[in-house]
């Protein structure tokens, strides 16, 4: 059997719904699902769902208007290594831009305005090198990978009502991830690493859209 295994940095030490367009369903009907989804998420750190498909919003988020700033639920759905299956949403719990409290996981929806969602795109251009410590090897517990850009698209949306603000583009070249896993099921493991996304790219890329009246 197969043992997982995570390296650290020595610096750092449902079934997807089948749900869509049945033929007859009703407007009425899809405001029902929305309401049920939206129902069961509370706060910032459960709006991860909302990036894969927002649909028409979470009807009980703060609404998005006035001149700003606006509280923004900031997520992370980039990629670590070449063996990832697909990119998960992490919420960056420490972005912070002036004139808005940080969103923290417990921040509730109905305190947010919009969603920001940037999804990553593994790259081809090799940056530079990660060196990591397995400290569950028997030998050689020192590894390098190479690591390779990213680029993020960030989706800006209402939260409540899933409209599209806006949408940018963000070019990763640096950041080695503080942990991965060296092996994963029946996976031989990675070969490569991607640059991660920082605080401070996100900081700047949504300052304008979070400081600007809405639009």
């Amino acid at each position: 059997m197969q043992v997982q295994r995570h390296l650290t940095a020595p610096f750092f030490g449902a079934l997807l719904a089948l749900l869509a367009g049945c033929s007859g369903s009703s407007g009425k009907a899809d405001a029902t699902e929305t309401k049920a989804k939206a129902d069961g998420i509370t706060t910032a750190a459960q709006l991860g769902t909302f990036c894969s498909n927002i649909e028409s919003g979470h009807p009980k988020a703060a609404k998005y208007s006035g001149n700003g700033p606006h509280r923004v639920a900031a997520f992370d759905g980039g990629y670590t290594t070449d063996a990832d299956l697909g990119p998960g949403w992490v919420l960056q719990d420490d972005v912070k831009i002036k004139g808005v409290p940080e969103t923290a996981k417990t921040t509730p929806v109905t305190e947010i305005e919009l969603l920001a969602c940037a999804k990553g795109e593994r790259g081809t251009e090799q940056q530079r090198e990660c060196t990591y410590v397995d400290f569950g090897a028997q030998s050689s517990p020192q590894q390098t990978y190479p690591l390779y850009n990213q680029t993020f698209t960030y989706t800006v949306y209402a939260l409540r009502t899933g409209r599209v603000v806006t949408t940018k583009k963000a070019g990763v070249t640096n950041g080695c991830p503080g942990k991965f896993s060296s092996s994963a099921g029946g996976s031989a493991g990675p070969s490569k690493l991607y640059a991660q996304m920082s605080r401070w790219t996100t900081q700047r890329v949504l300052k304008d859209v979070v400081e600007s009246p809405a639009r």
